[in-house]
């Protein structure tokens, strides 16, 4: 009767539960932890526990056991399914006496909604809902991974600060569906123009900022700027209505102009509201390169909204 009110407390209990030797060989395991992985009872025991992990956590196991034995006995793991996808786990394991020798009982729980959640949090926290580029709080942390890189190495990089021309017009024209639809275009051709390397943000609004990373000159920078504003004055189709945008483009480069975070995204901030002043579908150097005139733009494109 022992034996049998166990067994039903041991297979109906909603997490894998695990009894193994000290060498990680199963001994045990239930209902819950044998249906979940995709095999039988029988497939599973007599195995070593290593051949339901992937061989990164496998090699973690020698020392995962020598820890129990310690009494540091909660980790996370993953565990593989019999159909090869992976199964993310926290375990919690501890030392019992089974007959008159040590085992190890362990409980593993699916984590898998729990990372999920987890990841979900993370890119509510790092990334813009709309567009899925990185946010205001990303770009600062990727600003600073780019002031570090570039002392280190001694490159230079730039920020480019764009703002979109006649994005406003849309909303009114159209409504915010309309507007959000072109957000989320405009994103897409701005990520076609970086490479692996650089950053595209969005800040707010209608407003994007891109870190060129390790630069040979400030042409560079013009050779993108101009890339970006051809790439954004081509015709949008959204929800059936096709508009015409330009963009405002503000450079600043590192450590031409300052070596100070803050500092960088301002003065490529200012120089975006130069251009708009000066000519929008254009670009302007905060401080103008060595050989170049101060303020460089293209023709202004109009802007023409149709149904």
């Amino acid at each position: 009767m022992s034996e049998e009110r166990y067994r039903m407390l041991f297979d109906q209990a909603v997490d894998c539960l695990l009894i193994l030797d000290l060498d990680g060989v199963i001994i045990d395991i239930n209902r819950t932890g044998w249906e979940r992985l995709g095999y039988t009872r029988d497939e599973m025991i007599g195995r070593h526990i290593t051949e339901f992990n992937p061989p990164e956590f496998a090699a973690k196991v020698p020392k995962r056991l020598d820890d129990v034995e310690k009494g540091n006995a909660v980790f996370e793991s993953v565990h593989l399914r019999k159909d090869g996808t992976s199964m993310p786990v926290e375990i919690n394991s501890k030392i019992i006496i089974l007959g008159d020798a040590k085992a190890i009982y362990a409980i593993v729980r699916d984590i898998s909604g729990r990372n999920s959640a987890e990841q979900r949090i993370a890119q509510l926290a790092h990334f813009d809902g709309l567009t899925k580029l990185p946010n205001r709080t990303l770009f600062y942390d990727r600003l600073d991974q780019a002031v570090a890189r570039a002392k280190r190495y001694q490159q230079k990089f730039a920020v480019l600060f764009m703002d979109l021309d006649g994005f406003k017009q849309v909303n009114d024209e159209f409504g915010h569906l309309v507007g959000d639809g072109l957000l989320g275009m405009a994103a897409e051709r701005l990520v076609e123009n970086a490479r692996d390397m650089d950053t595209v943000a969005r800040v707010g609004g209608d407003e994007f900022i891109f870190i060129l990373n390790n630069i040979d000159h400030p042409d560079n920078a013009i050779l993108v700027a101009n890339k970006i504003l051809e790439s954004l004055s081509r015709p949008f189709v959204v929800n059936g209505h096709a508009c015409l945008i330009g963009c405002s483009i503000g450079v600043s480069i590192f450590p031409d102009d300052t070596t100070d975070t803050e500092t960088l995204v301002k003065m490529a901030d200012d120089g975006m509201y130069m251009a708009k002043r000066s000519g929008k579908n254009s670009y302007q150097f905060f401080n103008a390169p060595p050989g170049e005139e101060p303020f460089m733009h293209q023709e202004a494109l109009p802007i023409k909204f149709s149904g």
